[in-house]
């Protein structure tokens, strides 16, 4: 049996139906090195994600901004869903239910209306229970929590690690909680990061934590309006506890990680900065893991090192430091022992700088798009990037043409991502309206006051809304935070605001598996945008950003509307939500004006018809090779011009295209046409393919008598005369027929009211 995966350290190898709860049939022994784990680990984590934690003060409207890239696999499980707030008895117990990465993930009513069972499925069955909190808050998810109603957001990416643990209900399982729920339980219960990675930490110490693949660790990058902390877990040598540490993003920087432990020296007596289980160091003393000298290093002690194979997770960090902090030249390149081990021994990169200007969200948005262009690692060019640029490198592992030797460059954007977010957190509302104003207009809706607006708002169904009020601040609820979501590829997508706040997601974000093309679905529109753009990425890339960035810009205009949006209510103690309050985002009294749910899922459907319609315009323009665009001057024709756009010189050369078969240049079948010869005659031109295979002219040897040769030097001549007659009496016929159709024209106009207009006169 395998193990159960993280989308973010998937294997390559199908897996079976039987894949619910599932640990390695190779058990570790104690004389087993982290070395040797690392390389089983390594034959089934091939796939990752990116994350980026921008701090309060390091972003250009004052919000914190946490991100995630989903880099599954094509079985992947892209559906949001909406779990809302709720209040429970009092003794109740609250299921843990096992970690599914693959479509379908969850099967239930327990996480929202997306995952309830269609006719045939089995309902997920939980591995256990933890006592239950007495209120809960609403929250996004799609496997982790993505951004809860007071603004508690989250972003993740898988690790190597040097202790393994496998779920309860497994051979020889005894762990409970994966990184999958964790997050659940902390959107559901806390309000701030720095309390939700001490209730994950605690929890996970508790009933003990496993990792996708039975031995990674997780990282989470979790955001509230005024911190962002960095959180790293993974099991602890007994398989029933679990060893974590969190460390604080300092104000005025941006951190960037990618499949690899980034926390170094922990120091816990400095609360501000770190939180950590303090039976860490003892466990890294007793397995040789620390010399005890100095602070201990977590990376160092806990991390396996990369996935794969070198760079896999130091290119996107450099790729990521370079952009948003380009004079602090960070190197590309590091030494290492091992292929794996570089990150750990050389320490290239730091955990958090400060980036070179305030950062807005098109830097990240840009930053998840990345194939390194413009670098010396740029996967647009060269031979592996084919005839028309394309940065996708599918997997090789384990396909019929692996040599088993050399790898691809990991790039941030991949084709096989099943989504990623930007979820933003707090801000003002005027550096928000400033940053945005670079792509909409300020005088949009969001200059009505919150609390003008807010008495215009009726009481909503209970289970409709999830605006909870932050307790330990006076500034309003979660509904000025938004999560910016793209399906499939973060390269071809367009990200789109959403909000908590509003309920349920809209419906194309609900919907789409794998395997089957749903029209009705946001992924399958931009999995296949992205799917199509191989055709000719280089030219296709242009028209799908131009579409993007016309679909983020009019998200802008939104987005302001959902940061002008404050709420009421009580506020919730620690570690419970508060009753919801009035909904702001309801239907306003009257029809005048629709409630900003409404405006989302309209911008979500618009969103959608109109990828489809850009791949179809994107097949009609490039086609068979070419590229179309209107004739000037037949507009109303619609008549097309279609250029051949071929290929580039470079791969045409790399391609060897020289030294195929010799072309014929100049010869009279490629270029002659009717009369060609005699007009190069009259001409008195003599080219040399017309002088190699030119009919020759009528023969003067052998005549006996001067008229003989007289005949003989006058038939060209008299051909040059058939010729012109010839083409006379055609021109003559063409005009009988051209007044034929005027007679029957002009006979059938009771019938054919169309042989007045100045179009059918001019064909006639």
């Amino acid at each position: 049996p395998m193990p159960a995966r993280s989308p973010c350290a998937r294997s390559a190898v199908r897996r079976s139906a039987v894949r619910r709860q599932r640990s390695f049939d190779v058990q570790p022994s104690e004389n087993m090195t982290p070395r040797s784990l690392f390389a089983l680990l390594a034959l089934s984590s091939t796939d990752a994600c990116t994350m980026y934690g921008v701090s309060r003060t390091a972003s250009a409207d004052g919000s914190t901004m946490v991100s995630h890239s989903d880099d599954g696999a094509g079985d992947s499980d892209s559906r949001l869903s909406y779990v809302p707030p709720a209040r429970h008895k009092a003794g109740s117990m609250r299921d843990i239910y096992p970690t599914i990465d693959e479509y379908p993930k969850f099967i239930g009513d327990a996480f929202g209306k997306t995952f309830l069972p269609l006719p045939g499925q089995a309902l997920t069955k939980p591995i256990g229970q933890i006592p239950q909190v007495e209120a809960t808050h609403g929250y996004y998810l799609n496997g982790y929590a993505i951004q809860n109603d007071c603004e508690l957001s989250f972003g993740e990416s898988t690790a190597s690690a040097v202790f393994r643990a496998d779920a309860v209900g497994t051979p020889n399982g005894t762990a409970l909680l994966a990184i999958e729920e964790l997050s659940h339980l902390a959107a559901e219960r806390v309000c701030t990061a720095r309390e939700a990675v001490q209730l994950m930490g605690d929890l996970a110490v508790q009933y003990g934590f496993f990792g996708p693949d039975g031995g990674a660790g997780e990282m989470l990058v979790v955001g509230d309006p005024d911190e962002v902390f960095v959180f790293h877990i993974l099991s602890d040598p007994t398989a029933r506890s679990a060893i974590w540490a969190a460390q604080r993003v300092p104000e005025g920087e941006v951190m960037v990680a990618a499949n690899h432990f980034v926390i170094r020296e922990v120091d816990l007596d400095d609360a501000d900065r770190f939180l950590g289980s303090p039976h860490m160091h003892r466990v890294a003393l007793q397995h040789g893991l620390w010399d005890g000298r100095g602070k201990l290093d977590f990376t160092a002690a806990f991390s396996l090192g990369e996935y794969g194979n070198k760079y896999y997770s130091g290119r996107r960090m450099w790729d990521g430091f370079r952009r948003f902090a380009p004079s602090v030249a960070l190197p590309p390149a590091y030494n290492s022992t091992d292929p794996w081990s570089g990150l750990k021994e050389s320490r290239p990169y730091p955990f958090s700088v400060p980036p070179d200007a305030p950062l807005a969200l098109t830097d990240l948005l840009a930053a998840h798009r990345s194939h390194y262009e413009g670098t010396s690692f740029d996967m647009t060019r060269g031979v592996a990037a084919g005839p028309f640029g394309s940065p996708d490198r599918y997997a090789v592992p384990g396909t019929p043409g692996d040599t088993k030797r050399g790898a691809w460059e990991r790039s941030v954007a991949i084709y096989r991502a099943a989504f990623a977010w930007i979820a933003q957190a707090g801000g003002s509302a005027d550096r928000g309206r400033k940053q945005d104003s670079a792509v909409v207009d300020r005088d949009s809706a969001a200059a009505s006051g919150a609390v003008a607006l807010q008495k215009l708002l009726p009481d909503p169904p209970p289970e409709e809304t999830g605006a909870l009020r932050r307790g330990d601040r006076g500034d309003g609820c979660g509904c000025r935070s938004k999560i910016w979501f793209g399906p499939a590829d973060p390269a071809t997508t367009v990200f789109v605001p959403l909000s908590v706040c509003a309920g349920p997601p809209p419906e194309q974000y609900t919907r789409g598996g794998p395997g089957k093309v749903d029209r009705e679905s946001a992924y399958w529109a931009h999995r296949y945008t992205q799917n199509l753009a191989q055709v000719r990425y280089s030219a296709m890339i242009v028209d799908i950003r131009a579409h993007s960035l016309e679909w983020e810009e009019q998200g802008a205009a939104l987005a302001l509307q959902i940061g002008a949006l404050q709420c009421g209510g009580g506020a919730p103690g620690q570690g419970q939500a508060a009753s919801p309050p009035p909904d702001a985002l309801q239907r306003l009294r009257g029809d005048s004006a629709p409630s900003l749910r409404r405006q989302i899922e309209r911008h979500a459907a618009a969103v959608l018809a109109s990828t489809w319609a850009l791949t179809d315009d994107l097949v009609g323009k490039y086609a068979d090779g070419g590229e179309a665009a209107p004739r000037a001057g037949f507009e109303r024709r619609q008549a097309v011009a279609v250029s051949n756009l071929g290929y580039s010189s470079e791969w045409l050369a790399a391609a060897g295209f020289d030294s195929g078969p010799a072309r014929i240049e100049g010869h009279i079948a490629a270029e002659a046409t009717p009369g060609w010869l005699e007009r190069q005659q009259l001409l008195g031109r003599t080219e040399p393919a017309v002088a190699a295979v030119a009919l020759p002219a009528p023969s003067l040897r052998g005549a006996d008598t001067e008229a003989q040769r007289q005949d003989a030097a006058r038939a060209p001549q008299t051909l040059r005369v058939v010729a012109v007659l010839a083409f006379a009496a055609a021109v003559v016929a063409a005009a009988a027929v051209a007044a034929a159709v005027r007679r029957v024209a002009a006979s059938t106009r009771a019938v054919l009211p169309l042989a007045d207009s100045a179009e059918y006169q001019q064909v006639a």
